[in-house]
């Protein structure tokens, strides 16, 4: 991972990636691979922290676990556009379980992408990159 990518101008727009994922091993992968790309990224282990962040700082994009001991998926969203609607259209999920129908049918009326794990750097790139039209 030692060479940077170059971006589209339209992936420029995504400068600040907020990571939320309580396992310290992804927390590293997600975070090596958003600086790969070349972003800056924060991370943090639960939600509440998330929130709490979300509220104090500006980030362009947050990549959330979707099965948080703290928090579910759905709970997490709901917080979220509690706060600001506007950080719903910059949300992706990942999630390392199988996704049961009660979760593909909230990820489809809510339309936010996500990634399974293991994700290809490729698909992380191309969602950003969507996010940032």
């Amino acid at each position: 991972m030692a060479e940077r990518r170059t971006h589209s101008p339209s992936a420029r727009s995504i400068r600040k990636i907020l990571a939320v994922d309580d396992e310290e091993i992804m927390g590293y992968v997600i975070q090596r691979v958003v600086r790969h790309l070349g972003y800056q990224v924060e991370w943090v282990t639960d939600c509440e922290t998330a929130l709490a962040r979300i509220e104090t700082e500006r980030f362009d994009a947050i990549l959330s676990d979707f099965r948080l001991p703290s928090m579910s998926g759905e709970r997490f969203y709901e917080e979220i556009g509690l706060r600001d609607k506007k950080l719903l259209k910059k949300l992706v999920f990942i999630t390392g379980d199988t996704i049961s129908t009660k979760t593909v049918k909230f990820l489809r009326k809510t339309e936010v992408p996500y990634l399974s794990k293991p994700f290809k750097i490729e698909e992380l790139e191309r969602i950003l990159q969507n996010i940032a039209l």
